[in-house]
């Protein structure tokens, strides 16, 4: 099961701070499918790397299967990925020496 609720992130330059997400609540149970759409810009691949645990996040808080994953260190982040998380990422770089046919 991943809960988040009231997550925010925010990428801050110098000059400006932008939210990819703020207070944003998903709740998704074991079994269900959910599918994200959206605009180019609009959070999509920043939601998959905060639930995916590829990225921290500034505030609110996340549970996945019950487990709250704000403070897990790297190492334990890292566990879990390699124990629930599956990830297909759209340049699959695989293999970085087989050129497309």
């Amino acid at each position: 099961m991943i809960e988040l609720k009231s997550v925010s992130k925010i990428f801050r330059t110098d000059i400006v701070e932008t939210y990819a997400l703020r207070n944003f609540d998903l709740s998704v149970n074991a079994g269900e499918f959910v599918a994200i759409t959206g605009h180019s810009g609009c959070g999509k691949t920043t939601l998959l790397n905060v639930a995916g645990l590829l990225e921290e996040f500034e505030s609110g808080h996340y549970r996945l299967d019950g487990e709250d994953v704000k403070a897990l260190s790297d190492n334990q982040r890292s566990h879990i990925r390699n124990r629930k998380i599956g990830f297909v990422f759209q340049g699959f770089n695989l293999i970085p020496n087989l050129k497309y046919l």
